[in-house]
């Protein structure tokens, strides 16, 4: 069993009295086979400890890179629900979301006690699966001018190069979205992605976002990486973690 994971805050989400949240790394010290699934269910159970609830309470789904949302109001049965989001107001109850250069998001109404937490892929983003996350939170009585939310490490623009088609079909949805790409003379786009989601966030109607300057490619001893991962030719990657937890009693 490893010490501890990596784990960064953010200072915004930790304004609100009583809420849980992390972004989870990799291990300390290093442990054979961190990619594996054995690792994973060992890094949940160490949450769940600090959180002192029960491992089932750590609730995931499978994720798609799509805009489906779930609400959740207690433990899932024998199998995960697929979404790439989860929002609820029931205390803890955390929400798990995994990333390996996608950008996690969570989000919390810290007066309605409604808590959301997103995965969001560059497919999920475009398709509009914060918009959704947003609005699943209206649902439970949140209210978009109470929203706080932090986006936690991602892939950052220099280490983001995509194909032509893609930065053509950001575009074909919006030509204001040609801002989040960069291209020099000879060579292939870059995407922002972190930028990108906090745009989307702000187009919800969150304004009281951040957006945490950690790069997945780049921390290598850090956080998991998939294009790293396959850049250094490894036959596996690990997940990144985000948690988002309502205490006993609600804010």
């Amino acid at each position: 069993m490893f010490e501890r994971s990596e784990l960064c805050r953010s200072p915004l989400l930790g304004a609100q009295a009583g809420l849980f949240h992390g972004f989870y790394g990799m291990p300390e010290p290093p442990m054979d086979g961190a990619a594996s699934p054995e690792y994973f269910d060992q890094q949940i159970k160490m949450i769940a400890q600090q959180l002192s609830i029960a491992p089932n309470r750590m609730i995931g789904v499978t994720q798609l890179h799509s805009a489906k949302v779930r609400m959740v109001a207690a433990s899932w049965g024998k199998a995960e629900a697929e979404a790439d989001a989860l929002v609820t107001d029931q205390p803890e109850l955390a929400l798990v979301i995994k990333t390996a250069d996608c950008a996690p998001v969570l989000l919390v109404d810290p007066q309605a006690g409604v808590v959301g937490a997103a995965h969001a892929g560059w497919r999920g983003a475009l398709a509009g699966i914060l918009e959704q996350t947003v609005m699943h939170m209206t649902f439970l009585g949140a209210q978009r001018e109470r929203i706080v939310a932090a986006i936690g490490p991602c892939i950052a623009p220099v280490h983001y190069e995509v194909g032509t088609e893609f930065q053509d079909g950001f575009i074909d949805a919006s030509e204001q979205f040609a801002r989040f790409f960069t291209q020099d003379e000879g060579e292939k786009p870059h995407f922002d992605l972190g930028s990108f989601c906090q745009e989307q966030l702000s187009a919800s109607g969150i304004f009281a976002s951040e957006l945490l300057p950690i790069d997945t490619f780049d921390e290598k001893n850090r956080f998991f990486s998939y294009r790293r991962a396959r850049g250094q030719h490894e036959s596996g990657y690990g997940r990144n973690i985000s948690v988002i937890c309502l205490p006993k009693h609600n804010i």
